[in-house]
């Protein structure tokens, strides 16, 4: 099998030959590993790591290329970035949002919001093509109610939902359709060779959904739907990110149409593997699923090794699985011998 064949077998819930896998990881991580094993380009770290997927994102994804090397960075949304360093490296972290205290729809108005064309595409088509053999997967914009939390601010929004739900509507639906336009655009002009398309929106806690079921019906269900449906009106796969303990919300995101569900963080409640592999394995794709908060960065290899064929036996059955990071980008504290064996390991094992 190639990589594209070997993970659209995995989504369409046939098992292959070996389970695929996926790879992404901080910008220090990548340093990391082309220093130990002396490469230079992605391509030929997916090489050695026998990586079955190609991730595009489009121009201008988080900001504009001049926005990147300034401390305070202003995104298309206008909310701000602030870079703060950390042991081992940087992030980017929210420190303005500009509907935060404005509280009326005339604000809602009033916001300079971005155009659609905002998102530059016209480079997927050559990207894909020169990834053909990966499974491509190509993003638009993160989901509106992401979205929502940055340009208004995570409290003021989950208060909004319960004393403003005209406000939310109106903010999250103004912004989905930005979004489905961004996607429309993606789709219709430039989508040749992309097999997936991707979008976050994170919505839970380590212990569970940051709201209530009834209120994911309300506010995010009927743009998930949308952009699923966009999505599979041109025979694409939709993966969605979503951190955390989804598990409650797992019934809505199967009924919106959802193919793949990640990062797997299996240490939230509720997302034991078997679990989810019995209760939704027939519906879902797993995607993800290697704990980054204790396993890969304080588990021996043997650990590590151990921990990667138990997922491959349990979520892996039937097909329905890309293994990767449970977290999408692998941190600077997982030591390069266990990233190395994880990506070894997972090439090697077969199912019994």
């Amino acid at each position: 099998m190639t990589s594209k064949e070997r993970v659209l077998t995995a989504v369409a819930h046939r098992e292959p030959e070996r389970v695929p896998v996926t790879f992404d990881a901080e910008k220090e991580v990548y340093a990391a590993l082309y220093e130990h094993l002396g490469l230079k380009t992605k391509e030929a770290l997916f090489d050695a790591l026998h990586v079955d997927t190609w991730m595009i994102l489009p121009d201008n994804f988080l900001y504009a290329a001049e926005e990147a090397r300034k401390e305070l960075k202003t995104t298309p949304w206008g909310y701000k970035l602030r870079q703060v360093a950390y042991s081992g490296g940087t992030y980017d972290e929210v420190c303005f949002c500009p509907l935060a205290e404005k509280d009326s729809l005339s604000d809602l108005k009033a916001h300079p919001w971005p155009s659609a064309r905002n998102w530059g595409f016209s480079h997927f088509p050559q990207e894909a093509r020169a990834h053909s053999d990966r499974a491509v997967i190509g993003v638009f914009t993160w989901g509106a109610y992401f979205i929502a939390s940055y340009v208004r601010g995570l409290e003021h929004l989950l208060m909004d939902f319960a004393e403003r739900p005209a406000y939310a509507e109106t903010l999250i639906r103004t912004i989905s359709d930005i979004s489905l336009e961004a996607l429309e655009t993606m789709l219709g002009s430039y989508s040749d060779g992309i097999d997936i398309v991707y979008m976050a929106d994170d919505y839970c806690s380590q212990q569970g959904p940051l709201f209530s079921p009834p209120t994911f019906r309300k506010f995010v269900l009927p743009y998930l739907r949308r952009v699923v449906d966009a999505t599979h009106k041109r025979r694409k796969k939709f993966l969605l990110h979503c951190c955390g303990a989804v598990r409650p919300l797992l019934p809505m995101i199967i009924e919106a149409g959802v193919d793949m569900i990640e990062p797997i963080q299996v240490r939230a409640e509720g997302m034991e593997p078997a679990r989810l592999k019995k209760d939704f394995g027939r519906e879902l794709c797993f995607y993800g699923g290697v704990d980054l908060q204790q396993l890969l960065c304080k588990g021996t290899p043997q650990q590590v090794a151990d921990g990667v064929r138990g997922l491959i036996d349990c979520l892996g059955r039937d097909g329905g699985y890309v293994l990767g990071p449970g977290h999408t980008y692998i941190q600077v504290d997982a030591p390069i011998k266990n990233i190395l064996t994880m990506y070894e390991t997972a090439y090697a094992h077969r199912r019994a």
